[in-house]
């Protein structure tokens, strides 16, 4: 069987997209990282089952609170912390018990640390299981062998996956599984299985749940079938966050927290205390065109317009993007790379946009080699000297915006035209 992987078309790139992840574990390192592996040491290792109420249970002398403070430091639904703390859990046997607590008690001497890329490759290493199981479902998405070979090659080694998943170590990539899983299961006519799938998505972060409505109005035209589907959509999310309904830390944290309704900040005034919220509006809309058509409509084109309305209208931090990534990749696959250019542009003003957050989130992520870089300037701190940074990143996400908008106008154009997923 290995001999016959070693001969295969895909096993050359596969492994050299594997090799590549691996380098990356664990020589990059943002301090996300640690406030993920904090929260989850208090799962594996201490069975702490309300994250949110022992955080802010914390005595202000505690090392976690004196150092790191814990305020923002775990803004995710339930299941996350729970899968975030299997994963810890599991890998117990390879790491140093003592290690976690050590960082939170003494921060700026971690790089001396001789154990600390072996740390950085264990916290990560789960996600190279994640990874490539979205991959595989990915390629099934197509069913022409060129197609396949393009899609998997183009999911191997885009950088927003590398910089996301093994630079940054965030977990956005959990979400995304369950969104490529879902249109997985709607091309395989399981209806069902890809609202749960959006479900279970957003109850790593929130934003699949956006998605049920639509694959709700597509997969019924009367009335209570598309609730019954809209409330199996919502269910897995719901029944993660029922226990945690009546805990004002839980609520505070994560429900109506600020990074929450980020996608509520730009508005327009209607009166010295209303607004028409943009992404609402423009949400609302597209939720009425599918409520109201009987045209068969893309699912992959509707996952991708709600998107990039996302990514137009807010404030949005680098790692999201990997959130877009598979629908551009499926679109462009799909349609023989029409509108190629507007996808470069698009991860054109993406870079340029994470270039101006802090370093950490660019050059800095380096810092296990470097640990010079965590003092390093922000190519924003380097350019204020010369102009206005804030309107020239203004500019480029307006470019963006503008982009998007034609985007998704000749999504829905040609929509009508094709198939509910087309091969």
């Amino acid at each position: 069987m290995f001999k016959k992987f070693l001969n295969s078309w895909y096993a050359k790139p596969l492994i050299i997209g594997l090799l590549i992840r691996i380098l990356l574990m664990p020589i990059t390192l943002h301090p996300d990282l640690w406030g993920h592996s904090f929260t989850a040491y208090f799962f594996a290792y201490e069975w702490k089952l309300n994250i949110y109420e022992h955080l802010l249970s914390l005595p202000s002398d505690y090392p976690l609170v004196r150092n790191f403070g814990v305020g923002d430091i775990f803004i995710y639904p339930p299941l996350t912390y729970f899968t975030l703390g299997i994963f810890r859990f599991f890998s117990r046997p390879f790491t140093d018990a003592n290690f976690l607590p050590w960082v939170m008690e003494n921060m700026s001497l971690v790089y001396q640390r001789k154990d600390l890329y072996w740390n950085l490759f264990v916290y990560k290493f789960p996600y190279l299981f994640v990874d490539l199981g979205m991959i595989y479902f990915f390629t099934k998405l197509f069913k022409e062998d060129k197609k396949k070979k393009i899609a998997l090659l183009l999911m191997l080694f885009n950088p927003l996956s590398l910089y996301s998943t093994f630079m940054v170590g965030q977990i956005d990539i959990l979400p995304v599984f369950f969104t490529v899983l879902s249109l997985y299961f709607y091309k395989n006519k399981k209806l069902e299985l890809s609202l749960l799938s959006l479900g279970v998505g957003g109850s790593y972060k929130m934003y699949p749940l956006l998605f049920v409505l639509p694959l709700a109005f597509i997969g019924a035209k009367q009335l209570i079938p598309r609730l019954k589907l809209s409330f199996l959509g919502f269910l897995p999310f719901i029944l993660t966050i029922i226990p945690y309904l009546g805990s004002e830390a839980f609520r505070g944290m994560v429900l109506f927290s600020p990074k929450s309704q980020k996608m509520l900040f730009m508005g327009l005034n209607v009166s010295g205390a209303e607004v028409i919220y943009i992404f609402l509006a423009a949400l609302s809309g597209v939720y009425a065109y599918l409520y109201y058509t009987r045209k068969n409509t893309s699912l992959a084109n509707i996952f991708l317009c709600i998107l990039l309305i996302i990514f137009s209208v807010t404030h949005y931090h680098p790692q999201w993007f990997l959130w877009i990534t598979p629908f551009l990749i499926y679109q462009q696959v799909r349609d023989n790379f029409k509108y190629w250019e507007l996808v470069v542009t698009f991860l054109i003003s993406w870079l340029i946009i994470t270039l101006f957050f802090e370093a950490s989130l660019s050059y800095g992520l380096f810092n296990p080699l470097l640990p010079e870089l965590n003092n390093a300037k922000s190519l924003s701190e380097i350019l204020a000297t010369y102009t206005d940074v804030f309107q020239l990143k203004s500019l480029i996400r307006s470019v963006f915006a503008g982009f998007s908008f034609y985007y998704i106008y000749r999504l829905f154009k040609e929509s009508s035209n094709i198939s509910l997923i087309k091969k």
